[in-house]
């Protein structure tokens, strides 16, 4: 099914590691490893001050990296990621509006022949879902300080992901009405890619908005 905000993604657009984890489930050490390790191209690293990040091409790099590159040698491993690198600036319209277009990719050096289309494809049905959450997600000064809130809403990212964390997926779309599946799976996942800075709440249990409807109580009487 295509994803009508994919097209917002280019190839070079810069991903941050905690991005790049939330998409491919590797975990940020081990992304951070790929880059100390020169597992991954330099041409595909940057720096955004402080902070590291690679180009949404390199995502699926990211994941054929901690997965079947492992298992091969340095020479063979960085001619694979060199043929994803070019798969996927050559195709990346079509694979951002169908992943699975990458099943067709595979590498081959004598007698090792290996499969790359799975790690391409849920990398880029990954980057979709994260374009998808920061669609859904905005955070504008006017609204609750520019803490993260769902589109339409004053509710929180960190309180869905918080009550999806304790309560489960039906019980927090009973909690927040206003808010729909894809609304709190947007709001796990953007937490996920950027995790909250600061002191954590005391409290384990988030705070509930049942609706977000204004109340007139001197008008109610």
């Amino acid at each position: 099914m295509t994803n009508p905000n994919a097209h917002t993604i280019s190839p070079s657009k810069a991903i941050l590691i905690n991005e790049a984890a939330a998409v491919t489930g590797v975990s940020a050490r081990k992304i951070n490893r790929l880059i100390d390790d020169a597992v991954l191209p330099k041409s595909v690293c940057i720096k955004l001050g402080s902070r590291r990040a690679v180009r949404a091409y390199a995502v699926p790099m990211v994941s054929f990296g901690a997965s079947d590159g492992s298992k091969l040698s340095k020479g063979m491993r960085l001619e694979a990621m060199r043929m994803i690198e070019k798969f996927a600036k050559n195709n990346w319209p079509r694979l951002r509006d169908e992943p699975e277009h990458a099943k067709v990719l595979r590498f081959e050096s004598g007698c090792v022949i290996l499969s790359l289309g799975e790690p391409v494809s849920a990398a880029m049905a990954g980057l979709n879902r994260l374009n998808d959450a920061f669609h859904r997600i905005i955070e504008d000064q006017d609204v609750r300080g520019g803490v993260p809130v769902v589109r339409g809403t004053r509710i929180s990212v960190y309180e869905v992901a918080d009550a999806l964390a304790i309560d489960g997926l039906e019980t927090t779309l009973e909690d927040f009405p206003a808010l729909s599946r894809e609304d709190v799976e947007a709001s796990a996942l953007y937490v996920t890619a950027r995790p909250r800075t600061g002191r954590p709440r005391a409290s384990t249990k988030p705070r509930r908005f049942v609706s977000e409807e204004t109340v007139d109580l001197a008008g109610a009487h």
